[in-house]
């Protein structure tokens, strides 16, 4: 499970790489690299790679990311890819550049997915699909189908 999540502290994680530690280092100034024109800066962001501790996080690893709003994890398995030994191979500035990435586009991913399914519960909520019951003193409620829908209408 890849997911993004506020903690409180990064406590529970065994830190392999913290790359640009110095906030002045995440600043990056035209002509350091070949591509950059303008000043660009990560001052307010700091990445670290990780390593989870707890029970249960054996082949998982972790970007710790602490910035303004807060201190965030995304964790993932490491077992289809190699993605620790890659970013620890790489010099400071290219780990923590891929590691900001990698963070970044899982929270805009995570950001689309939360939006799809708001759009689907909306569409079905419009379409009528949306049916709810009681078990055990619980409520739940689930999306039916289109098909399921002409069912328990027929």
């Amino acid at each position: 499970m890849n997911r993004i999540r506020r903690v409180e502290n990064f406590d529970r994680y065994e830190i392999l790489a913290h790359p640009l530690p110095s906030r002045e280092d995440r600043v990056f100034h035209p002509g350091d690299t070949e591509t950059s024109r303008a000043s660009i800066t990560y001052a307010s962001h700091d990445v670290r790679i990780a390593r989870p501790t707890g029970i249960g996080s054996k082949g998982r690893v972790a970007i710790l990311m602490h910035h303004g709003g807060g201190r965030h994890v995304l964790e993932f398995n490491e077992t289809a890819l190699p993605i620790a030994t890659a970013l620890l191979a790489l010099p400071e500035r290219q780990q923590y550049a891929l590691a900001y990435a990698i963070f970044e586009q899982a929270d805009e991913c995570a950001g689309g997915a939360r939006a799809a399914e708001a759009e689907r519960w909306a569409d079905a909520f419009l379409d009528g699909r949306i049916r709810k019951r009681r078990s055990g003193g619980r409520r739940y409620a689930q999306i039916e189908t289109p098909d399921e829908k002409a069912c328990r209408r027929s």
